[in-house]
């Protein structure tokens, strides 16, 4: 079975938001943001994305810069990297852009989404509807599921719902995260890791593997080193 690599890539700003209290106000990435986006994107298989991150921007990321591209060619891959979005109550509007893009396109969800759903039917021709239990998402089976269909590298976008969902599952491998030089404050902005939160002595490690620095920005690497209840 296919072993697979997560990398969790997002971006936040000093004080640890990923977004303004009104999203619509939020900062747009610069370019050096996005050439890094664009290039940890351009070694996944798939991506993960929250479906409220889809139904925010409307669209997937896409990978347009050709020289990343012609790799991905050489690497065997896709042209572009296969859109996953998690869904357990299937709560998804379907005439999105995103069912427009040319892309490969999966949804995560579970029976109870499915069957609460009135647009479910429709769904299921746009996207590769998978089911991973009952009311809850099954994160041991999605890893078997992409296992089984040659997934080796996976990269998640957030939010911090999905992010926090695979750390709980001991799924992430390592992460990017981009430091904005700037400050949001707000107590109900999202954060990069949301869920109900670790108490220190189950809480998962980073070793610090590689810093970068464009300007006042900073891009982190980190390798998880601690496991959940360990």
């Amino acid at each position: 079975m296919t072993v697979i690599q997560t990398t969790v890539v997002l971006a936040m700003t000093a004080d640890g938001k990923i977004s303004a209290v009104d999203p619509k106000a939020s900062r747009d990435s610069d370019p050096a943001d996005q050439a890094h986006l664009e290039y940890q994107v351009s070694f996944a298989d798939l991506i993960l994305v929250g479906a409220g991150t889809i139904r925010a921007e409307g669209t997937t990321y896409t990978i347009r810069n050709q020289e990343l591209l012609a790799a991905r060619n050489v690497r065997g891959q896709s042209p572009q990297p296969i859109t996953c979005v998690v869904s357990g109550s299937l709560d998804l509007p379907s005439d999105l852009p995103f069912f427009d893009q040319d892309v490969e396109r999966w949804i995560f969800t579970t029976r109870t989404g499915i069957e609460r759903t009135d647009e479910a039917a429709i769904l299921q021709k746009q996207a590769d509807l998978i089911e991973l239990g009952e009311t809850d998402l099954d994160w041991d089976r999605a890893y078997t599921i992409m296992s089984e269909r040659g997934i080796k590298k996976v990269v998640a976008l957030g939010g911090g719902s999905l992010t926090a969902a695979l750390v709980e599952a001991e799924r992430v491998d390592d992460w990017w995260l981009t430091i904005w030089p700037v400050i949001y404050g707000g107590k109900k902005a999202p954060s990069p890791v949301e869920g109900e939160g670790f108490i220190p002595s189950n809480a998962p490690h980073l070793e610090l593997v590689e810093t970068r620095q464009i300007k006042s920005q900073l891009f982190l690497h980190y390798r998880t080193l601690k496991t959940l209840f360990q």
